[in-house]
């Protein structure tokens, strides 16, 4: 039988096993948690579980990319202000709307960036970071124009030291908000020379400028 993803009873469903995998992954190695540890901490029965999942693993497999599609549909914005030359329109990357959704979910998002055992989240959220630059700095890119550095060292760059960051913020207990967290990637991102670091104008502040222009 097809689940309809859109039920709200499917939606709660499926949060309340989200929340206890990650109260889970907390406490145990992903090896030790099983489908009966699961399905107790978030209060449905085995039944229900494979309703909606083969076994762990597609669960696992499932749960994590649904983090990542809801917190790229959160913070990617479309733009078509990004150039005087070009008017077409581009996905860029907001840092506000990421540091507003990461200090709301803070507690997911501390355990999958921040534990031994989640290596995967941080490479799955590395790619799909980085393949959002690659797509900006290819729509963008004039290539008659000279990149002072090459692209694939720039996204590499950008990709590590944001994430990274947002890893230790996490880690530190959030001692700063999300608002003073994109005040200063903002002052950051203002040291590049936007004009040779193409893939700066990925970026965009609050008011939908890209920080490097602020």
């Amino acid at each position: 039988m097809a689940v309809n993803k859109t039920d709200p009873r499917v939606v709660k469903t499926r949060n309340s096993l989200r929340k206890a995998l990650v109260y889970l992954m907390r406490r145990e190695k992903i090896e030790d948690i099983s489908v009966q540890k699961i399905t107790e901490t978030a209060s449905i029965t085995r039944g229900t579980f494979y309703l909606h999942y083969k076994d762990k693993h597609d669960f696992i497999k499932s749960a994590i990319k649904e983090i990542l599609d809801d917190f790229f549909a959160e913070v990617m914005v479309d733009s078509d202000d990004f150039s005087l030359s070009m008017k077409r329109t581009v996905q860029v990357f907001s840092v506000s709307r990421a540091f507003n959704y990461i200090e709301k979910n803070a507690d997911i998002f501390d355990v999958l960036l921040n534990s031994e055992k989640t290596d995967f989240f941080y490479e799955q959220m590395y790619d799909c970071l980085a393949n959002g630059l690659a797509n900006y700095c290819n729509t963008v890119n004039d290539p008659q124009k000279q990149q002072s550095v090459p692209l694939q060292l720039q996204i590499s760059f950008i990709d590590s030291a944001f994430l990274g960051l947002i890893r230790h913020w996490l880690k530190d207990g959030m001692i700063y908000t999300a608002r003073y967290m994109t005040q200063s990637v903002e002052k950051m991102f203002n040291q590049f020379n936007s004009d040779n670091i193409i893939s700066a104008g990925f970026f965009i502040s609050e008011e939908g400028a890209p920080v490097s222009d602020i």
